[in-house]
């Protein structure tokens, strides 16, 4: 998984980086012990439309648990906001292909490594 993922990197660009972690909670409450916003995809919870202005805005860092049935109920209890992508069954991909084009403004298709000066922070 490390080398896909060095090789995505090194084809795309990113700053992605790669640690196995035993526990979820540990890493759920050390991004909120930084400061950092965490964000819960799911089907339940404030419609996407209704909080993506807050979540652009915030300046902490995010942390995005895309989930599926089987997620523990603590996450939703852990996470700083659930955030429905859609009332129908979907894919975890999918959802968070929408998180982020919704997050991005549509803008992350027109970067890559072919674009001279595109950046993708927004």
């Amino acid at each position: 998984m490390e080398k896909s993922l060095k090789e995505v990197e090194k084809g795309w660009g990113g700053g992605f980086s790669l640690r196995f972690v035993p526990s979820y909670r540990k890493v759920i409450e050390d991004w909120k012990g930084g400061g950092g916003l965490v964000i819960h995809l799911t089907m339940k919870g404030s419609h996407i439309d209704d909080v993506i202005e807050e979540i652009r805005s915030s300046t902490a860092p995010k942390l995005v648990v895309v989930g599926s049935k089987k997620v523990p109920g603590e996450v939703y209890d852990r996470a700083d906001l659930n955030v429905a992508v859609g009332s129908q069954p979907h894919s975890e991909v999918s959802a968070l292909a929408v998180f982020l084009d919704r997050l991005f403004k549509g803008r992350e298709l027109h970067t890559g490594p072919d674009l001279k000066g595109a950046s993708s922070t927004y």
